[in-house]
């Protein structure tokens, strides 16, 4: 099982044998199980006991099948952390062979694609023996993609597997025609409630009390068969000496009978064990030492055993005993026997137990919830002191852990402020990171000398060096972060890798880009020394970037495959910018379904973390990579929302960038008229020194035949790009000007521009760049071959004969295709049309079934085709 989670949230709630069996139920959910419905669920109000009869079933079953249990909570609406957690629950349930498919499908606010799904449905087909699965509280639950996921799963599960919820809300989930089609049990309300006979059993049994059977009918009649309305009666009977006078004067709604029956039953316990209750309220989950620290009571354990046999509403949450929470309903009753004050002392202490033990989230939950700011903004502080709190990079969190703090608590603690800036700066909200800084740099200035001002002075210059360098102004960034540097003990490896960030950035700006590189890694290598995975991530993965901006896919992959290993197979939010960036060196390389793949998940990572510059990023790459799939509107959707977001960071270059990369999308797009504007408003203030701007005016000229000034744009474009060794942006350059002469009928100036560029491309991998721009220039391709054989032929085969285009290179198959099929493509279409299914594909190529998935939908989609005769009918018109 995945480590990461909670084993708590997968355990079975346990099996006490002395419980009411209630076999009409349990034959009924059998009866399911043996008509092979797809789904059992128990719908009902809280306190109705679905989950103390679901948990006697799945232990009636163990012996016959497969069982799983997960116990849900708010947080797993989130679809990355629900599917985390429905695979973990497979694992346990002994299901093998997930951990591949768990890195996959852990993808936060993106919707799991059916190709995932479906290669989860085969692993689950692949189970031989029958397979239960229960969801419990699965009303929690809210997130629209969950809910279409898991009907879909229901849809086209195996006929082994079989699927319980427990809830106090139907869920969206087509019951109406599972009901039609007979695939569902349901037992609700009216059918959980106890008859008479069960009540009777349940009192004499389990409460062990001697009541007659009109008292237990009477109980049941006045519960309406409530199971907690039961049990609280059962409890309050245990100590009362008059039982059928309490029994004639019991009366009331549900509220009315748990509030009462909660005085009762607390009335009848010992002074201690009262107190013990109501202190201990205020916890979501409990142990001894926790419960010690918020009562005084070195005997908690001890306590909390008397709690678990008198059957006082306590859960264990694990197999050992060691952590427990109260029943939702008795909890919520307890903290009404606090009053406010109490409840604040009581959560401070929470929190300071939590702090002690390293547990810092749940400190600062605990600490926010006793409501003192000045409390909570010091246990913050001490939080967002620690490496560790950034080493996850849930930038999110730590926004909200300030957001929830009074303006005036910051003010007075300049480190608290200066961290905040750092948060906010990380999260991209520079205004208000500035805005935090020169609090702190005036609160810190006018504060009595101390030993660690001139270490808060140098972060301050650290601080603003970074938000200079991201506004463009190289010289102060450059010079806040050298005076930083001379200042920083040796040892504060984080400033120090900061630092080196900083740097790396402002020689990347200044197309210093080796020097670059070598700080971005430094940064890393300082990060890893701090303990903080978050920054060696973003620095790694920025050098990958500059690694690309030379030209060195392969070299930028490997840089970013070793970010990727810093985690040790933990999903955290800064691995986005590492799947972005490999997402971008695979759109590169035209690998298309790998570059989908990769962006999604990276930026419902970025997003999961709040980082929205990573975020941003993701949708650059994936706009550009809808317009290779030929989805003009969603790339202009996803461009669209990503200027959304830059306007909140304001930073005007980023803007100006933004407004360009959406004229190269209308373009694409053959909206010369909305780029032909854009490039009017550019000129008009133009300054010549932004490369990304200036090879998308000369672009929009060449498109609009007004192409006179490309040369002067180009010329410095591609003189500046050679020094820097940015090789990517001479092949773009190169191929505008074979462009720009082929449209001029200089058939051997354009030749000339193109054998470089060809010569040049060859050497990196760079694919796409051709399929983006060559369309003019097809005719002239099959010359180049003398420049890069293979890779023109590549090329050639990838571009494939548009109509007019003309490009005389020989029949093939593939010559009819708008886009062609890849080798590996062509591998799995021959096995296709011998008649092989998935999973022989898979095995016969070595590769995964999701991958055989892939090419197969793929190919369908290349070719034209619904299904696979009719793919079949395709290739042999093709010849394959």
């Amino acid at each position: 099982m995945n480590t990461r989670l909670l084993a708590t949230k997968l355990h079975t709630p346990p099996f006490r044998p002395f419980e009411v069996t209630r076999p009409r139920l349990l034959e009924h959910m059998h009866t399911g199980l043996r008509e092979g419905r797809k789904l059992t669920l128990l719908s009902a109000p809280a306190g109705y006991g679905k989950t103390t009869l679901a948990a006697g079933w799945v232990h009636t079953l163990t012996a016959s099948r497969q069982t799983g249990w997960l116990s849900l909570d708010p947080e797993d609406s989130d679809p990355g952390r629900f599917f985390a957690y429905f695979l973990g629950a497979l694992q346990a349930a002994g299901v093998s062979g997930l951990d591949a498919l768990l890195s996959l499908f852990d993808r936060p606010q993106i919707p799991p694609s059916q190709a995932l799904l479906d290669e989860l449905l085969n692993r689950l087909s692949a189970v031989e023996s029958p397979l239960l699965l229960v969801l419990d509280d699965y009303q929690v639950i809210t997130s629209p993609v969950v809910h279409d996921a898991l009907a879909y799963i229901l849809d086209h599960k195996p006929v082994t597997f079989h699927l319980m919820l427990l809830t106090r809300q139907d869920p969206p989930l087509h019951l109406a025609r599972l009901r039609a089609r007979r695939q569902i049990t349901e037992i609700r309300a009216q059918v959980l409630r106890f008859t008479p006979e069960e009540a009777c059993q349940y009192f004499t049994q389990v409460m062990q009390l001697d009541l007659t059977r009109e008292a237990a009918r009477a109980l049941e009649e006045r519960t309406e068969g409530w199971a907690v309305g039961l049990q609280l009666a059962g409890l309050a009977l245990q100590n009362t000496a008059d039982p059928e006078r309490f029994i004639q004067s019991f009366r009331g709604s549900h509220r009315y009978v748990l509030d009462y029956l909660a005085e009762e039953v607390l009335a009848r316990q010992s002074e201690q064990t009262r107190w013990f209750l109501a202190r201990t309220s205020v916890l979501d989950r409990f142990n001894a030492d926790l419960c010690g620290a918020l009562t005084g009571q070195p005997d908690a354990q001890a306590v909390i055993d008397h709690l678990e046999k008198a059957n006082l509403f306590i859960v264990p949450l694990d197999d050992e005993r060691i952590w427990y929470r109260y029943h939702h309903l008795f909890r919520d009753y307890l903290t009404t026997l606090l009053d406010r004050k109490e409840q604040a002392e009581l959560s401070k202490k929470a929190s300071l137990w939590h702090e002690a033990n390293g547990m810092l989230t749940g400190a600062v939950r605990y600490a926010l919830a006793s409501g003192d700011p000045d409390f909570s903004a010091g246990v913050i502080e001490r939080a967002v002191d620690q490496n560790t709190t950034f080493s996850g990079g849930n930038v999110a969190l730590l926004t909200s852990w300030l957001a929830a703090l009074p303006a005036h608590t910051l003010q007075q603690r300049p480190r608290l402020n200066l961290n905040a800036s750092r948060i906010f700066y990380l999260a991209s909200q520079f205004d208000l990171a500035e805005k935090h800084l020169n609090q702190a740099e005036a609160a810190i200035k006018t504060s009595p000398p101390a030993p660690e001002t001139e270490l808060l002075l140098a972060l301050a210059a650290l601080y603003r060096g970074s938000l200079a360098l991201v506004r463009g102004d190289i010289q102060q960034g450059i010079e806040q972060t050298v005076y930083a540097q001379a200042r920083l003990p040796a040892d504060h490896h984080l400033a120090h890798a900061r630092a080196c960030f900083n740097l790396g950035q402002a020689y990347e700006i200044t197309d210093e880009l080796d020097q670059a590189v070598e700080n971005y890694l430094l940064s890393g290598d300082e990060a890893l020394l701090a303990g903080v995975r978050f920054l060696a991530i973003q620095a790694y993965c920025s050098a990958a970037q500059v690694q690309v901006k030379l030209g060195d896919l392969t070299l930028a992959e490997h840089t970013c495959q070793a970010a990727v290993q810093m985690t040790g197979g933990e999903r955290i939010p800064p691995l986005g910018l590492a799947y972005i960036v490999l997402g971008g060196i695979a759109l590169e390389r035209s690998d298309l379904a790998a570059a989908e793949a990769l962006l999604q998940d990276g930026t419902a990572l970025s997003r999961q973390g709040g980082l929205m510059d990573n975020a941003v990023l993701g949708m650059a790459s994936l706009a550009r990579l809808r317009i290779c799939q030929g989805d003009a509107p969603g790339a202009h959707a996803v461009v669209q929302e990503a200027r959304s977001i830059i306007q909140t960071f304001g930073v005007p270059l980023m803007a100006s960038r933004a407004a360009a990369f959406l004229a190269r999308l209308q373009l694409a797009a053959g909206k010369l008229q909305e780029a032909a504007r854009w490039a009017a408003e550019y000129q008009a203030k133009r300054s010549g020194t932004d490369e990304y701007e200036e090879l998308t005016l000369a672009r929009v000229l060449l498109a609009s035949g007004q192409s006179g000034l490309v040369p002067q744009i180009l010329q410095p474009v591609l003189d500046q790009a050679g020094r820097a060794g940015r090789r990517s942006s001479q092949i773009e350059a190169m191929l505008l000007f074979s462009r720009y002469d082929h449209a001029r009928k200089d058939l051997a100036a354009a030749e000339k521009w193109l054998v470089r560029a060809v010569a040049l491309a060859a050497e990196t991998g760079h694919v796409r760049i051709f399929l983006d721009e060559v369309g003019p220039l097809v005719d002239l391709l099959p010359r180049m071959r003398s420049a890069a054989p293979e890779f023109v032929d590549q090329i050639i085969k990838a571009v494939q004969r548009q109509p007019g285009a003309g490009i005389s290179t020989g029949s093939s198959p593939d010559d009819p295709l708008i886009e062609p099929l890849t080798p590996q493509e062509q591998r799995v279409l021959e096995l296709i049309v011998a008649g092989r299914s998935n999973q022989e594909i898979a095995a016969a190529l070595v590769i995964s079934l999701g991958t055989a998935k892939w090419h197969v939908h793929n190919i369908l989609q290349k070719l034209g085709a619904r299904d696979r005769p009719q793919a079949i009918a395709r290739a042999r018109e093709l010849g394959y």
